[in-house]
């Protein structure tokens, strides 16, 4: 096995070993979130979905609903398994008003230069009380503040490093976090039509220093300390926020 290899298995069994699979992770919460909000006969908008399908969630494949795949890219539409799937700009959704029930979107909002524009959209196509599920990094993390000061390239190169890849044409979306704290996100989604009826913090596991046997120590004993700062500062890792079109 390569070093790198040996290296990410040992990393990834201290993280299994401090962040028990059993303690509630963000991406199970957005999917728990998706089924409870979701019902029989329903239109569910998967925004910026790329190319995984809504419709396979666990107990969401159960439900008789009409899960539309949405996202800009038409490459990732072609691997996406779903039956519905569009083309389109989150900015001008080509979609009547109040005709869908409920949107979600997994980490997207970060990479909108106008994520208000598309908030206005989204209340404008959301029924009377529909919901839009949105989950993404807190813009005051590490990791975002790091984004932010690196360039695309490198999060291309790193993002290869991490899934073994070595094609050169990994295409990745700048990121702008402007739609990304508790407090933008309150006000923007006040502003366009929205309450926040949830919105839950998460910090798990470091996934960012795998590749680096020391170091990653270290941000596992990071990562503890914010889990228990958590409910004080707001500099965990990633948020799940459901708002309600008023």
């Amino acid at each position: 096995m390569p070093l790198l290899s040996r290296i990410h298995e040992a990393n990834r069994k201290l993280n299994d070993r401090f962040f028990p699979r059993s303690e509630p992770r963000y991406v199970d919460r957005f999917k728990q979130l998706a089924a409870e909000l979701s019902r029989d006969g329903q239109l569910v908008l998967h925004l910026g979905s790329g190319s995984n399908d809504l419709g396979s969630f666990p107990h969401l494949d159960s439900k008789r609903l009409q899960a539309l795949n949405l996202d800009i890219s038409h490459t990732d539409l072609r691997k996406n398994p779903g039956r519905l799937k569009i083309a389109a700009d989150a900015q001008a959704l080509p979609l009547g008003a109040s005709s869908v029930d409920l949107i979600c979107s997994e980490h997207v909002f970060e990479h909108f230069p106008r994520p208000q524009r598309v908030l206005e959209e989204c209340s404008r196509v959301l029924k009377e009380g529909g919901y839009l599920l949105v989950s993404g990094p807190n813009g005051w993390s590490y990791v975002a503040l790091l984004a932010r000061l690196t360039p695309l390239r490198f999060h291309a190169w790193f993002h290869r490093l991490g899934d073994g890849s070595t094609d050169n044409k990994c295409v990745l979306w700048p990121t702008f976090y402007r739609f990304s704290t508790p407090v933008t996100i309150r006000r923007m989604g006040q502003t366009t039509g929205f309450e926040v009826a949830s919105l839950q913090t998460f910090v798990g596991e470091p996934c960012y220093t795998m590749y680096l046997p020391f170091l990653h120590l270290a941000f596992i004993a990071y990562h503890k300390l914010l889990e228990k700062l958590n409910p004080i500062f707001n500099f965990h890792m990633t948020s799940v926020v459901v708002l309600r079109k008023q």
